[in-house]
């Protein structure tokens, strides 16, 4: 016959263990999220509207330890025509197109981040700002670059 306190005392061992390693799964994830949000909070951002850049195509990226985003943003008379994702890896940011299609209709790169996705948002949001901040004409890149410090 088999002893019941070993039993019991073996089961709770175990729940405890799980427990345990639950919690340990949380404080990892928790930590990490908050790691990602100080990374991404450093991020650049110029605050360049559409309107100050020239007519064109211009590229931008943004590499972050949880995520790389490319992409092409197409301005015609001060106003976002296309904003094409180029690259898209990482950990956030895979259901981005709201944001996209917001900053397009808003004619901003200020536009409120996705429910559920904001540090992805924000890598997006600061990928764009790079875009335009690369078709500025060097003068104002410098004068930018200089607040931003």
């Amino acid at each position: 016959m088999v002893d019941k306190s070993k039993l019991s005392s073996n089961t709770i061992r175990t729940v405890l263990i799980v427990i345990c390693v639950i919690l340990s799964f949380v404080m990892y994830m928790q930590r990490r999220t908050r790691n990602n949000l100080k990374q991404a909070a450093k991020l650049p951002f110029y605050n360049v509207q559409p309107a100050q850049v020239p007519d064109g195509t211009y590229h931008g990226k943004v590499y972050t330890s949880f995520m790389h985003v490319q992409v092409d943003v197409s301005i015609q008379d001060g106003r976002f025509t296309k904003i094409e994702i180029v690259e898209n890896q990482g950990a956030y940011g895979q259901k981005i197109e709201p944001l996209i299609n917001e900053m397009i209709a808003q004619n901003n790169t200020v536009v409120p981040a996705i429910k559920g996705d904001e540090i992805g948002s924000i890598v997006f949001i600061a990928c764009v700002d790079d875009a335009l901040f690369n078709g500025l004409p060097d003068e104002q890149k410098n004068q930018l670059s200089e607040k931003a410090r």
